[in-house]
């Protein structure tokens, strides 16, 4: 659960940092399609810096792993999703 947790607060750092970043976009759309089912471009993780996209990748990996519904609901509301699941 930890390192869920620090990627989760990475992430909410990134964003709060500078949320109008460019490459912050990503990360939203990602969160988006994962919590919407959406597709998603992933040639634009390339477009990330190298620590962003692992970043990135780490989303992904906790979201397969997908232990922790709580995290879960702080990702939807992190892109202004409902937390309906």
């Amino acid at each position: 659960m930890k390192a869920k947790t620090n990627i989760l607060k990475r992430l909410e750092r990134c964003l709060a940092d500078d949320p109008d970043h460019p490459h912050h976009a990503v990360f939203k759309a990602l969160v988006r399609a994962l919590c919407l089912k959406e597709k998603f471009d992933l040639a634009t993780l390339y477009e990330l810096p190298y620590e962003d996209f692992e970043l990135a990748i780490s989303i992904m990996e906790s979201w397969r792993l997908d232990r922790y519904t709580k995290t879960k609901g702080r990702l939807r509301e992190l892109v202004d999703l409902p937390n309906d699941e």
